[in-house]
């Protein structure tokens, strides 16, 4: 007997050409901006209450800081965009923050991700871990990455800028940028101040050995440019001001 085996997400690619939804929702709120309150059932109800928009950048320790923030099942990649244009009011009126992450090391996070299929409590979703089945080295990482559209990748290999920035200026569009590993101490102080104390260890990926060498590094920066002179920027303005709760992207 024939055994349908239903995959929403390609049927998403093949209705919309996008394989996720927070994609499909992105794409319309640019297209067709006056429709874009028909989706402000995607932002979790905690998130109103808190007037707090978390946007999570994966491989940046995001579902625990979701967690925290919001509870269970809010573990959402919607872009800052699409909260601007789905309420503006919400992030006129409330804060936006994100964490972002050296890129070398969050390609080395997300490599091992892609490779181990994910974690016990997030998996690589099915579609890549058919795309990617033939990735074994570093190598083969990147020649997957190379010339692949942005929304042809699962969250963990886009670029961070995709999700906190205007997509054509690159001019960061969150209010508050934290970097993983230098503002540890800022980025605590901001949370406390709504009352998250300690974060869950959540979604930790096993870390594979990685080593780059010079051509792997070089093709690193050309894949995550942006990324680079992101965070690049954000350091020059801490050396003037450095943060003492938070850095102003805006």
């Amino acid at each position: 007997m024939f055994a349908f085996s239903y995959d929403p997400k390609r049927v998403n690619h093949a209705l919309f050409g996008s394989w996720y939804e927070e994609d499909i929702y992105d794409r319309l709120c640019g297209r067709l901006p006056r429709l874009a309150w028909l989706l402000k059932g995607c932002i979790p109800d905690q998130m109103r209450a808190r007037r707090l928009v978390f946007v999570h950048v994966p491989r940046v320790a995001g579902t625990s800081i979701t967690r925290a923030l919001y509870g269970a099942h809010c573990v959402h990649h919607h872009s800052i965009r699409f909260y601007r244009a789905v309420d503006p009011q919400l992030c006129a009126a409330g804060r936006s923050f994100a964490l972002l992450r050296d890129p070398f090391d969050r390609f080395a996070s997300a490599f091992s991700f892609v490779r181990t299929g994910g974690t016990p409590t997030c998996r690589l979703s099915d579609v890549f871990v058919e795309k990617t089945r033939n990735v074994r080295s570093v190598q083969d990482y990147l020649s997957f990455l190379e010339d692949r559209p942005v929304l042809e990748m699962d969250f963990v290999m886009r670029p961070q800028s995709w999700f906190v920035c205007d997509l054509k200026t690159g001019t960061p569009l969150v209010h508050d940028l934290f970097l993983y590993g230098t503002d540890d101490a800022a980025f605590a102080r901001y949370l406390a101040g709504y009352g998250v104390y300690r974060l869950p260890r959540l979604n930790r990926s096993q870390r594979l050995p990685l080593r780059l060498d010079d051509a792997q590094r070089d093709k690193i920066r050309k894949l995550y440019a942006a990324d680079f002179a992101l965070i690049d920027r954000l350091t020059r303005d801490r050396a003037d001001n450095p943060p003492s709760a938070a850095i102003a992207a805006e």
